[in-house]
């Protein structure tokens, strides 16, 4: 049994989970502690409340089921307790909130995309009041039920999933159920804890569907995750999907049996509870369901100083709160039969660094018995900053050679050598900071409106991208793929062959009105999603960053896609 077990949800909270909101936090205060983590609040006003992406608003529930909801019956006046509840889940992410929690006409819970005043997309978790009483019935009031499914939606949004109008795809559901087992072993959860609720609420359905995997898979998914949080902890578990050269110590597994949280408004008031590093301990190889990272230093020696790397961890925190990169460091023993930069790219995807739908993550590798390192950067932040790659690793291989001795000597690298191996994530995610990364507009209609505003409005001045709401925006749209090798000598549309070298392939694809548009898809791209290779006639969600859309061919850079 684990002697330490974090104070929890009570149950009589359960029924109050109407609807939350997340209340303001701090990052990390010192290497251990994980803090209260703010979401991004937007206003809803009684005149123009939330409006449906793609003019619908839909996303697939908790238990398969495709949502459809209208957008003005969401209610934003979560209790206190409801908020508590969200804040107390993200204390065990290591990540901020990029999220909104609401009421909401859903038939359990949702995480749904919906677009705020500005017409911008936003992330919401949508849940309903009379689910929530139905979850603690059906469960025989177990407070662990609720924290498992908004763990769940959480990992959606965490990840950057798109939600598209026709509802999710079973690769990111099992996502979604690896963070919440994982997510629930940090609570204190016992895996029957974190597998109750699905396995009291979800019908088996030996064939699943297009959208969520049948029961048996998901169960899986969810005792992956919890398992990998126990080896991740330094404690032998013996389950399925156990990570390779996974570490085993003299210390009793914790129990999979279920742990009745506290009770009462007393849980609240306990201090803030220290989550365990992983300092020490193998990490899991590459492949499997990606699960999203918990801290943004992960040093299999331990050599790392620790009072520097809290400092590190508490800077990348307050990147990811405000500009959203996120840059994760690995100090590795092995590369798992791996060349330095497949390697940096199979765990940028597998730890799911940055948001999936505009790629602004980045995975530095640093392993010193082989005196070598790569960094592994997602679509989005490649554009921005692919250009000091080259500084970067040079930096990475001069510590290497000129520290790594001392290091290994000391069995501790000091303050000094640990701030060289850390400062490339503290530049990365500097420089990348600087560009936006929230999608602006939810369609490319939207985007050529305003694009031919501000010429007209710009025509007599000057064209000043600093003034241009088009310039290197973000964009989400649908289409369909016409063509994966367009002729660059096309007089119809037209191929940018010197930007196609710097970025990668082009794509041609239509939109519903029938005009065409120019993508150019990054080679590594297509291993991060879980959409896979797109597929000629295939029609998908994308997100995009503008490249020049002033021809007939509109220029856009591929972040991301979601098969439709």
């Amino acid at each position: 049994m684990r002697a330490y077990r974090p104070a929890v949800l009570a149950a009589a909270i359960v029924g109050a989970l109407s609807a939350c909101d997340i209340s303001q936090g701090q990052p990390p205060a010192n290497a251990a502690s994980v803090a209260l983590t703010p979401a991004a609040t937007t206003s809803v006003p009684a005149s123009n409340p939330l409006a449906p992406v793609a003019g619908q608003l839909q996303a697939c529930a908790y238990d398969g089921a495709v949502e459809a909801f209208d957008p003005a019956k969401i209610r934003r006046s979560p209790p206190g307790d409801c908020g508590e509840m969200v804040n107390r889940i993200m204390r065990f992410t290591g990540l901020p909130a990029n999220f909104d929690v609401v009421e909401a006409p859903v038939a359990n819970a949702a995480a749904v995309i919906v677009l705020d005043e500005q017409q911008m997309p936003r992330r919401v978790i949508a849940f309903n009041a009379d689910f929530m009483q139905i979850v603690a019935r059906a469960t025989g009031n177990d407070s662990w039920a609720p924290v498992s499914i908004m763990a769940h939606e959480i990992g959606h949004h965490l990840s950057g999933h798109t939600i598209t109008p026709g509802g999710s795809q079973a690769p990111i559901e099992l996502e979604a159920d690896k963070f919440s087992g994982f997510v629930l072993y940090k609570m204190g959860a016992g895996l029957n804890d974190a597998q109750h609720a699905m396995r009291a609420l979800l019908s088996d359905d030996p064939e699943g569907g297009s959208t969520h995997p049948h029961l048996d898979q998901r169960l899986v998914a969810v005792e992956a995750g919890w398992v990998e949080a126990c080896y991740l902890s330094g404690r032998d578990c013996d389950a399925p999907e156990a990570p390779a050269n996974a570490p085993g110590d003299s210390r009793s597994p914790p129990s999979t049996e279920s742990v009745r949280p506290p009770t009462g408004r007393g849980a609240f008031a306990e201090a803030p509870v220290l989550a365990e590093r992983s300092d020490g301990v193998r990490l899991p190889g590459p492949g499997g369901t990606p699960l999203k990272f918990n801290q943004f230093v992960y040093d299999e020696y331990a050599y790392l100083d620790a009072a520097t790397i809290a400092d590190t961890e508490r800077r990348l925190y307050q990147l990811a709160t405000e500009a959203g990169v996120e840059v994760v460091t690995l100090i590795v023993r092995d590369l798992h039969g791996l060349s330095p930069e497949d390697y940096a790219h199979a765990m940028l995807r597998q730890f799911r660094v940055g948001k999936l739908d505009v790629g602004n993550g980045a995975v530095i590798v640093i392993a010193p018995e082989l005196g070598t390192g790569a960094i592994a950067m997602g679509p989005g932040l490649l554009l921005e900053s692919g250009y000091q790659l080259d500084n970067y690793l040079s930096g990475i291989e001069r510590t290497l050679a000129n520290g790594w001795d001392y290091c290994r000597s000391k069995q501790a690298c000091g303050a000094a050598w640990t701030e060289n191996f850390v400062s490339p994530a503290l530049q990365i995610g500097k420089l990348a900071g600087q560009w936006e990364w929230q999608i602006r507009y939810a369609d490319f209609a939207a985007m050529r409106r305003a694009y031919q505003e501000d010429f007209e409005r710009t025509r007599d001045g000057g064209y000043d991208p600093r003034q241009s709401r088009t310039w290197r925006k973000l964009v989400r749209f649908e289409a369909e793929v016409v063509d994966l090798r367009p002729d660059p000598a096309s007089a119809q549309f037209f191929v940018n062959e010197v930007h196609a070298k710097m970025v990668g392939a082009p794509v041609l694809v239509r939109l519903a009105d029938g005009s065409h548009l120019m993508l150019y898809l990054g080679e590594r791209t297509p291993a991060l999603l879980p959409a896979g290779r797109l597929q000629q006639g295939g029609r998908y969600a994308f997100v995009a960053r503008e490249a020049g859309i002033s021809s007939d061919t509109p220029q856009l850079d591929l972040l991301s896609y979601d098969r439709l």
